[in-house]
């Protein structure tokens, strides 16, 4: 028998598991983790497959009834659990689960408050008393898991400590150390690493068509796959242009103009998008910084700004790009941990204005 033959991978997850399957050593509960988008929640959907696939050759196949049902998150045995905002309708979570079906490597964009409710940890519980309707192994795909928190964790604790062995929970978290220490014990942790480009440019030729562009987005996202995606179906020239006039005004001093521009920078109210354009600002001055250790423009990962980056780099060549670089992280953390929007990036301008002005040249500023 084969295994992930169709699969994308990386080798140590694919060998991880073909090992396990071969010797009957799978656990009860898995953690796949990584602080990025790694195809957790792909490879979890094709582990679900892989084990009840009724192929005699090859698993998945993708072809059996069973591997089509699951591809279609429409199996009645494998469920699909991720974080919603309060009183989502359920016309919206079947369209986001409709979304994840059709690419699992795309991220379910949504803004606001997110939670995992304990009415879904409930129905999970009440389910794992039964026998599978049609699957060999039922299978709990539960994303977001650093999102269960408090009579939700506790309910999925209890579903944790006696599981039937007709079931396996795999959770899904790019943040470990946020899941309660009495549910990372109770799970067998799986590392998923970067993939690499090329794994990456195969997993889009499956949804997307690849054009001479798709290095400098693989680059821009750092072999985040998510990001990839958000990438190819956003609307980047527009994202890149907010970011490239928030520098220039801060550069001219012009706070009042920083002002306006951040506040369309916050148009959306939308979290992801917010730390995509903190990204954006982050990957700029990295190209400042590798064009000026390598001295070569080839290194530039922001193709449409090039021009612009080698002369604001060559211009502010003394400037302490790293610790702008830190500004722009701390930024990022505290956006992510619910901090004012608003108020970060107004601070983040007037930290990067002071690192500028402390360069040795003291002329009109070149951004």
């Amino acid at each position: 028998m084969e295994y992930f033959t169709q699969t994308v991978v990386q080798q140590r997850v694919k060998d991880f598991f073909i090992h396990a399957i071969e010797n009957s050593r799978l656990a009860h509960a898995y953690i796949f983790y990584s602080p990025y988008g790694a195809g957790k929640e792909a490879f979890a959907i094709e582990l679900a497959k892989a084990l009840n696939c009724t192929s005699d050759t090859i698993r998945p196949c993708g072809e059996c009834a069973s591997c089509r049902k699951i591809s279609a998150l429409g199996h009645p045995d494998i469920k699909y659990i991720f974080p919603l905002k309060k009183d989502t309708k359920i016309e919206k979570v079947i369209k986001l689960i409709k979304k994840k079906a059709q690419n699992p490597y795309a991220v379910l964009s949504q803004s606001g408050h997110l939670n995992i409710p304990i009415e879904m940890m409930r129905t999970l519980k009440d389910e794992a008393k039964y026998a599978p309707y049609e699957a060999r192994k039922r299978v709990f795909i539960i994303s977001g898991a650093e999102y269960l928190a408090g009579p939700a964790a506790n309910s999925f604790l209890k579903l944790l400590e006696e599981p039937p062995d007709s079931l396996m929970l795999i959770l899904i978290s790019d943040k470990l150390d946020s899941l309660l220490d009495t549910i990372r014990s109770r799970c067998q942790p799986v590392y998923f690493p970067n993939f690499s480009d090329d794994e990456i440019i195969e997993i889009i030729k499956k949804y997307e068509k690849v054009d001479d562009t798709i290095s400098a987005k693989i680059a821009v996202a750092q072999n985040d796959i998510e990001k990839v995606f958000e990438l190819l179906y956003s609307d980047t020239a527009t994202e890149l242009e907010l970011v490239y006039n928030y520098l220039r005004s801060l550069a001219k001093g012009n706070f009042l103009e920083v002002s306006n521009i951040v506040d369309e920078m916050l148009a959306k109210r939308d979290k992801n998008y917010t730390l995509e354009l903190l990204n954006h600002i982050l990957l700029w001055f990295k190209d400042a910084v590798h064009y000026l250790l390598l001295n070569d423009s080839r290194t530039i990962v922001n193709k449409d700004y090039m021009e612009q980056i080698v002369k604001f780099a060559d211009y502010y060549n003394e400037v302490d790009f790293p610790r702008i670089i830190e500004y722009i992280e701390q930024a990022q953390q505290d956006i992510s941990r619910n901090g004012n929007p608003s108020m970060a990036f107004f601070n983040l301008a007037i930290r990067i204005r002071k690192e500028l002005l402390k360069s040795a040249h003291q002329k009109k500023e070149i951004i």
